[in-house]
């Protein structure tokens, strides 16, 4: 669509002609929310008619269309990345005619554009990961289908799946763990899919998508609308473009069933005893005491992926046990955690960040730092901070602040070489005395790197103010 066009429509997306900044948001918010839980109990009562009209009710209305904008256009990291169509953002007067645009009336102009191809690094390693960017009105449009299909799949999700649903996330999933094997302890399947994302079987995922005419024909567009890598321009026979806003909703819908497959053929009287399949978008773990019934576990959901298009990575697929050592090892990663248990006068579940998250943070912190060398004080702070914050928010709640003290501990060590290469000359009691700042009153000996009366690095420990006596 190009600016012509988008400027013929601005007049027409302004509600009530009122400037994008000073939109009742919260008012169109909840107008949605009325319109998804609505959804949601049509979906429930098996009434898939009145679902469909609901969910097209809800695209062409006004709110839907001015989140969906707002979401991709001010709220996403993603939205200065531009895609084949060149449009890196949008000022606020292009998102009220972007609005306007993607009104479902319109989608018949609109074929898909392709999706534009960057190769991401993988961390710690020489591989790199395809990540799909999308144009600018294709996402805002998939921004908006989100809102009219999560809610019909949100009450048809197996009880333990968590990732991208909204009110879920990882920290549920590792309760769900923890739980199971505070009862007793467990075989685990750690399983990896290979190139979920890349190999999704597209016929197989639109037939378990049931859904409308019209969304069926829109959704099948995106899913063949191809790759641009570089100038070279490639067809998407299979797959879900990594990267778009409803790829990761499509990817739970795909892999939805599993859980029940991985339980198939338990004894209802036996319940307590299935294995539990725990799935986070398509990471996944299988708990089972048995080691035979997890392998029959096993074997039916390989078979159930095959289906899929998808196979599970070889060297990346074991089983172990949180108790017993299996090949010189105990427990397993799952999700950037490590989980294990040790026998003692009961049985100790212990949960830490896994060795390769560990490894990741801190070259990140190296990386930065060196980055940082000559910066002044206050940069190196305001650069770390969101560093640390992010890593205690992740494992807090999780991960015994005993255990995040030891973080304080590698990161101080790192700060000091960092003074002492700025001041290579200088001993070691002057750097500590210039970049360290005592807390705690008169007497006290603890340090924090702080500059005086002004801003400090945020420290790991501070998770157990969150999570209490430990």
């Amino acid at each position: 669509m190009n600016n012509k066009k988008i400027a013929q429509q601005r007049q027409e997306a302004r509600p009530a002609n009122q400037p994008h900044n000073v939109l009742p948001w919260r008012s169109l918010e909840q107008q949605v929310v009325r319109a998804q839980k609505q959804i949601a109990q049509a979906s429930l009562r098996g009434d898939r008619q009145a679902v469909y009209d609901l969910q097209q009710r809800l695209m062409e209305s006004e709110a839907a269309r001015l989140l969906a904008v707002r979401r991709v256009a001010g709220e996403n990291p993603g939205r200065d990345t531009a895609g084949v169509d060149g449009i890196k953002s949008l000022g606020l007067e292009e998102r009220l005619a972007m609005a306007s645009a993607i009104h479902p009336r319109n989608w018949n102009y609109q074929p898909p554009m392709p999706v534009r191809r960057v190769w991401v690094p993988k961390p710690d390693t020489a591989e790199r990961r395809p990540l799909a960017i999308l144009s600018m009105i294709d996402r805002c449009k998939q921004a908006l289908v989100k809102l009219a299909l999560e809610p019909e799949w949100e009450v048809k999700f197996e009880a333990h799946s968590y990732g991208f649903r909204p009110g879920l996330g990882v920290h549920d999933a590792m309760a769900a763990i923890v739980v199971a094997i505070d009862r007793q302890p467990m075989f685990v399947f750690d399983a990896d899919i290979e190139t979920a994302f890349d190999s999704v079987n597209q016929a197989a995922l639109l037939d378990k998508l049931q859904t409308s005419h019209v969304l069926r024909q829109l959704i099948t567009a995106w899913l063949r609308a191809g790759v641009m890598d570089g100038e070279m321009y490639a067809p998407s026979e299979t797959g879900l473009a990594q990267g778009g806003v409803l790829s990761p909703l499509l990817m739970n819908i795909a892999l939805h069933g599993m859980e029940a497959v991985a339980t198939e053929g338990v004894d209802k009287v036996r319940a307590g005893e299935r294995p539990l399949l725990v799935r986070y978008a398509d990471d996944f773990v299988i708990l089972h005491h048995d080691l035979k019934e997890l392998q029959q576990a096993i074997r039916r959901v390989k078979r159930w992926l095959a289906h899929l298009g998808l196979h599970l990575h070889a060297d990346k697929t074991r089983i172990t046990h949180t108790l017993i050592p299996s090949q010189g090892q105990v427990g397993f990663d799952f999700l950037g955690f490590n989980i294990r248990q040790e026998q003692g006068n009961r049985i100790k579940t212990i949960i830490a960040p896994s060795q390769e998250a560990i490894k990741r943070h801190l070259a990140t912190i190296d990386q930065r730092l060196l980055q940082l060398q000559t910066a002044p004080q206050a940069r190196v702070i305001k650069e770390l901070n969101p560093l640390v914050i992010g890593w205690v928010a992740y494992y807090n709640g999780v991960v015994p602040a005993s255990a995040m003290r030891r973080f304080d501990e590698l990161i101080e060590q790192r700060l000091l070489n960092w003074a002492g290469k700025r001041h290579p000359g200088k001993a070691r009691e002057w750097q500590l005395n210039r970049y360290w700042q005592r807390v705690g009153g008169p007497g006290s000996h603890e340090r924090v790197f702080a500059i005086r009366d002004g801003e400090q690095l945020r420290t790991y420990r501070q998770a157990s103010i969150l999570k209490g006596k430990q």
